[in-house]
């Protein structure tokens, strides 16, 4: 399973990956916003469903919302969750191929469990 390697979490909601300064000013103000009561997760959310007319973005809250959403509630980077997927499924890998390996000698009597 060698070729597995892809993304279960999107990366694009990654604050410090923000290269274009006019949108990282955006977000930073929607969050300070936030924080400091001036806008509710009611009308934030109210915003990003008006950012959409007819399958068209109308505005940046569109982008800028999600990542704002990502920073309040503390969600992990996705490399971080990524890396974790990936190291979890090289451990089931490794597993099952002690699984897929693993023969019994039906001559002897073992008294525990087989360690893996």
């Amino acid at each position: 399973m060698s070729d597995r390697r892809e993304f279960w979490v999107p990366t694009e909601l990654d604050i410090d990956a923000i290269k274009d300064a006019d949108q990282r000013e955006r977000v930073s103000g929607l969050i300070v916003e936030v924080n400091d009561g001036k806008i509710s997760l009611q009308q934030l959310w109210n915003r990003f469903s008006a950012s959409v007319d007819k399958d068209k973005v109308s505005n940046d809250d569109y982008w800028d919302i999600p990542l704002v959403i990502a920073s309040l509630f503390n969600i992990p980077k996705a490399e971080d969750i990524n890396d974790s997927i990936e190291k979890l499924l090289d451990k089931i890998d490794n597993i099952e191929a002690k699984l897929r390996n693993h023969r019994h000698d039906t001559t002897k009597t073992y008294s525990a469990k087989p360690e893996f």
